[in-house]
């Protein structure tokens, strides 16, 4: 939580927390969805995945059904580069000024701070798309499928400290509005307000949801008890012409008392406290990567000055555990959701997403030297799940968050294959079955500054190529088929990044190169993983029209016992290295990310 209210929380008593015994709070079991749900429901694909630590997501026989009334929101950021928050010159990455000039520690006008005034920003790591401004609709569009795809169901914005981000705003929502367009269902949004929180409600309504408001997409609002939902503070209500159009939760701060409606973004305690909405009923939970319990420490005071109160990535069974090598399988994240599953309460709130940055400012330990950062500040103190090279954590915290959505909410079963069908042209293709989708306008290039001010740093991204909009599988006794459909007409290239298809036969992620046995490469080549390489071991049969292509080789190569089928699959266009953290920056991939497609014939 981007606070400098938290600063001043050092010279403030701590109040004490009051709550019963939790472990023996009654359990409410939710209903399933209704009929009318079930469009929503189609929409959600039941996608396989692996991480890079070996973690197989859990699918439908473990999880279940989609259940109904359980709603997950993700605390989301978009101060990156704001004018208020401006960032650090020079150097402005804590994990790359730390490990080279511990010195900085010892010596608050150090110049490789790379500003020598406090109250300058600083990254604690790089995120996956760059040191990016909050403004920039390339990375909010792929954060929004990213989202999508692990069923989250609305954003929590940040506007705790009166500051709204229209511009920002204005970029989130055309993002979500993208993906609506596409008839799929992202996350719509929440805003959460504390400082001065009925000044800023009304600075929000007047900006985004009033009937002449400048920047208004009613279809981004997350809905609650029939109205839009907002958090603040309720007392600061009373009067405003905007009460009877929202819903209110409450703001509720981790060391304040607990309130009736209060909506936690962090816990302080452990296990974390179920709080109630005003008819008594349990309603929501938080769930977050770490944790601050000493604010007057902050997380800069346990990351670089030996204060040992906080809980960072690798705590868990009230031990700090060894970051150097704990730091990558997520053990508070993962204590923090175990209990959260057992409270089988309507809603979890995450946090979170993509807060990244954190204030510099003085020393609350007496040393005047010394430098105090709040809610960031390191790899192992820090909160956010989008991916990240830094520290090697890469996808591992998002793949471990869809896990435990999938636990909470459960997902749909995959989809049976039709029946056998040989493909001799094109229509022959119209009633084949499954149909698996993409994500379109996900090629569009990126031309976007940066948060870094000094040396401008402006992103671009033209590898963007060829759109994948619908994919699918055929089979008959001898041949498989695969089909790839595009947004435009289909760009041809002669490199060996061009449409390649990668495909796990065994559903086996300890075999092959990241679990997949085979790929055709260049568009001409069937490639074995073998002895840690691909080797070509056929040609493949290729024919393109239009934005059509397909792709067939005898059907035996890849088929299981008695002929059944049941692998996944992977389309990736023009990705820059064969990585899977590529798969989130370059060209086009369908599914997103480290996901893959399932087809089954039993």
């Amino acid at each position: 939580m981007k606070s400098i209210y938290f600063f001043f929380l050092f010279f403030l008593a701590i109040l004490t927390l009051s709550s019963s015994d939790r472990k023996n709070d009654p359990v409410v079991h939710t209903p399933l969805l209704s009929k009318q749900e079930t469009k929503t429901i189609d929409l959600i694909q039941p996608l396989a995945g692996c991480d890079e630590l070996g973690r197989i997501l859990p699918e439908h026989e473990e999880v279940g059904d989609i259940r109904g009334n359980r709603n997950v929101g993700m605390f989301y950021f978009l101060w990156q580069g704001d004018n208020a928050s401006k960032t650090s010159e020079q150097k402005w990455d804590l994990s790359k000024i730390i490990p080279c000039h511990p010195e900085v520690l010892e010596k608050g006008d150090h110049e490789n701070w790379g500003s020598r005034q406090r109250g300058r920003y600083y990254f604690w790591g790089e995120p996956i798309y760059g040191y990016y401004r909050g403004d920039d609709y390339w990375v909010h569009l792929r954060n929004m499928q990213l989202l999508t795809d692990a069923q989250v169901d609305f954003l929590i914005i940040d506007a705790t400290n009166t500051l709204i981000y229209e511009e920002q705003s204005d970029a989130l929502m055309r993002a979500i509005r993208t993906l609506q367009q596409q008839g799929r269902n992202p996350p719509k949004i929440v805003y959460y307000t504390n400082t001065e929180s009925g000044k800023t409600m009304q600075k929000i309504y007047d900006a985004f949801y009033r009937s002449d408001a400048p920047i208004r997409y009613p279809e981004t609002w997350y809905y609650m008890e029939g109205k839009p939902l907002i958090i603040g503070r309720t007392k600061e209500v009373d009067g405003k012409e905007f009460q009877p159009f929202f819903t209110f939760r409450e703001s509720q701060w981790p060391n304040e008392p607990i309130q009736d409606n209060g909506w936690p973004w962090i816990d302080f305690i452990r296990p974390q406290h179920v709080y109630k909405n005003r008819r008594g009923e349990r309603e929501i939970i938080n769930v977050s990567v770490c944790q601050h319990p000493d604010p007057g420490a902050g997380m800069g005071g346990s990351a670089f000055y030996g204060n040992k109160n906080n809980w960072g990535r690798s705590y868990r069974n009230g031990n700090p555990g060894n970051p150097e090598k704990d730091i990558l399988y997520g053990y508070n994240f993962q204590e923090q959701w175990d209990y959260a599953l057992q409270q089988d309460v309507p809603f979890v709130f995450i946090t979170g997403w993509n807060e990244w940055i954190a204030g510099r400012w003085g020393s609350t330990d007496g040393n005047p030297e010394h430098s105090y950062f709040c809610d960031q500040a390191d790899p192992e103190y820090s909160r956010d799940i989008e991916p990240t090279m830094t520290a090697g954590l890469k996808d591992n915290y998002y793949m471990q968050m869809v896990a435990n959505i999938r636990k909470y909410k459960g997902m749909n079963p995959v989809q049976k294959a039709g029946n056998e069908k040989s493909i001799k042209g094109w229509n022959d293709w119209e009633e084949v079955t499954p149909v698996y989708t993409d994500y379109k306008e996900d090629t569009e290039k990126r031309d976007h500054p940066s948060a870094v001010i000094n040396p401008h740093i402006q992103y671009t991204n033209t590898t963007g190529r060829n759109d994948f909009t619908i994919l699918k599988v055929a089979r008959d006794r001898k041949t498989i088929y695969f089909l790839a459909e595009t947004a435009k007409p289909i760009i041809n290239s002669n490199d060996e990044q061009w449409m390649r298809l990668y495909i796990n036969s065994d559903r086996d992620h300890t075999t092959g190169w990241m679990g997949y046995d085979f790929r055709i490469n260049a568009g001409t080549n069937l490639q074995q993983y073998t002895n840690g390489q691909w080797k070509t071991i056929s040609k493949v049969t290729v024919k393109t029209e239009g934005n059509k292509l397909l792709y067939s080789f005898p059907l035996k190569i890849i088929s299981g016992r008695k002929g059944e089928l049941n692998f996944e699959f992977k389309w990736s266009d023009n990705m820059q290295t064969e990585d899977p953290m590529d798969w989130y920056l370059n060209g086009d991939v369908a599914p997103e990310g480290r996901f893959n497609y399932i087809y089954q014939t039993k």
